[in-house]
């Protein structure tokens, strides 16, 4: 069929799939570049459209690229789920930017063992327009498998993957801010609660940690590492099970991950008899509302949430309507509520 002459004039969807010999649905499948159609197929649908001087109509494509006007909306499995504040504000700014636009949500119900199968029922037939994603791994299987369906997607929190969009807040830097607060106040014993294993966020977080102490000149002591695992039980454990370090006055302050384990963090030192802040500062990670009703409110190193839902979604909505390429954007985070959960180091051996 290379170099055949154009035919002018043009031609209809149906026209091309007979003179092709192929079924329309095979066609537009091939003109959309969908993986199912066999190359040497695709080829040759291709060179026919030119040929015939194809051209689709605009509105009869927009409606294929769109036609479902619903996004799937992925959150974590247990032990976090859509329960969990951070994703409950996080859902707030995703909702009202897709719903202004006309898009509705989709949000199917996660199994850990079954998360690729259930991209696969949402990319089938494409059900949706667009999937968006949250905590990154950093071995991330769900990626090659949306890569190739070629449905757009966005992830909440950075991937180690380069070529593809997320909208995250500044863990390393934020954590880092965190650490360099209470060394102002003289603690040089701070422990960290990690986040849950293998996740893009806790490995940034734990990095963030580390520049803290830099900073501040103090050596990593892995004996003030604790893992948990982003929830307020992890947080409560990971403090019960360290009490001998904090009762004999070896830690003097604990930067949570984030805010659920920070509240746990407390809870398990109130049961202790232990004083917030008087004798141990508890600072958490990512300002979600209801650390602000806390006696005191929780001191936390605050991202924009509702805006990271809001950015989200636009992201994505850029991405259906290929108005820009991959996009990696960070937003800023701050300090707030500083002088209620944590306060000057206590030297060893006062009251």
């Amino acid at each position: 069929m290379k170099g055949s002459r154009r035919i002018r004039g043009s031609i209809t969807m149906a026209e091309l799939a007979k003179k092709c010999g192929f079924s329309k649905a095979t066609v537009s499948r091939a003109l959309a570049d969908d993986p199912r159609v066999k190359p040497e197929t695709k080829e040759l649908i291709l060179e026919m459209a030119e040929r015939y001087n194809y051209r689709p109509h605009a509105v009869a494509s927009n409606l294929a690229r769109r036609r479902t006007k619903t996004i799937g909306l992925l959150f974590p499995s247990a032990p976090r789920t859509i329960a969990d504040p951070f994703f409950l504000e996080y859902l707030h700014g995703v909702s009202e930017t897709l719903f202004e636009q006309g898009f509705s949500l989709l949000i199917p119900q996660l199994h850990q063992e079954r998360v690729t199968d259930t991209i696969e029922e949402l990319v089938a037939h494409r059900r949706v327009d667009g999937i968006i994603l949250t905590e990154p791994r950093l071995v991330d299987e769900r990626i090659a498998l949306l890569k190739e369906s070629k449905v757009p997607f966005v992830f909440l929190g950075s991937t180690v993957d380069e070529d593809v969009s997320w909208v995250d807040g500044d863990n390393r830097g934020g954590i880092c801010q965190g650490v360099q607060a209470l060394g102002a106040l003289g603690h040089k014993r701070i422990a960290v609660i990690l986040g849950e294993e293998g996740l893009v966020s806790t490995e940034k977080r734990f990095l963030g940690y580390q520049d803290g102490l830099a900073s501040l000149g103090l050596e990593l002591d892995w004996e003030l590492v604790w893992p948990g695992d982003f929830t307020r039980k992890g947080g409560y454990e990971a403090v019960v099970g360290h009490l001998d370090q904090i009762q004999s006055g070896d830690v003097t302050a604990i930067m949570a991950s984030n805010d659920l384990m920070a509240i746990g963090a407390i809870q398990a030192l109130n049961q202790a008899g232990v004083s917030v802040p008087q004798q141990v500062s508890v600072m958490g990670f990512d300002g979600i509302e209801v650390g602000k009703y806390l006696s005191p409110p929780l001191t936390t190193v605050q991202q924009p949430v509702y805006n990271l839902g809001k950015e989200v979604a636009g992201v994505l909505l850029g991405l259906i309507a290929e108005e820009h390429g991959v996009v990696h954007r960070t937003l800023p985070v701050s300090i707030v509520n500083e002088t209620n959960t944590i306060g000057p180091a206590v030297p060893r051996g006062a009251a």
